[in-house]
């Protein structure tokens, strides 16, 4: 079993120089205690937009790794922004289930860390999250946040 921890950072600015320094040497810090693979995706790599926005990339990356086979069932693969720190690093990226993510104290939904253990269903996830046809046919639908009865 494989496990990898990647991170995109693509800055133009002094949080590249912030990213190389602090933030990059602690999450090598962290895979060399978990036993994970550490891939930093830079300005060197060329990437071509997915729906006009950067974001996109945290998912076509794991696709084009899951389509050439350099990721296989069992494997695991955890993804953090390049803007997050690990404070403790104590505890695992590892799942325990086939797709894990933050909900931050906000109690929002945050995809700027979120895991997965490769298999079919996470396959799926990956398809479903990337399918244009999908995108598209929800992408303007409008909803109820049944706590605040407000429109999202």
């Amino acid at each position: 079993m494989k496990k990898v921890l990647f991170v995109i950072s693509k800055y133009n600015d002094h949080r590249q120089q912030i990213f190389n320094e602090i933030i990059s040497p602690r999450n090598k810090e962290y895979c060399d205690k978990h036993g994970f693979k550490y891939v930093v995706i830079g300005n060197e790599t060329p990437l071509d937009l997915y729906r006009g926005n950067p974001t996109w990339w945290k998912f076509t990356i794991v696709k084009d790794l899951l389509e050439s086979n350099k990721l296989v069932d069992g494997d695991v693969l955890a993804h953090i922004d390049a803007d997050m720190y690990f404070v403790n690093t104590n505890y695992s990226l590892e799942p325990d289930k086939s797709f894990s993510y933050c909900i931050d104290s906000g109690n929002t939904h945050c995809m700027g860390w979120y895991s997965i253990k490769v298999n079919e269903w996470s396959r799926n996830l990956i398809n479903n999250i990337l399918s244009e046809e999908r995108f598209n046919k929800l992408n303007n639908k409008i909803s109820i946040h049944e706590r605040f009865q407000t429109s999202s």
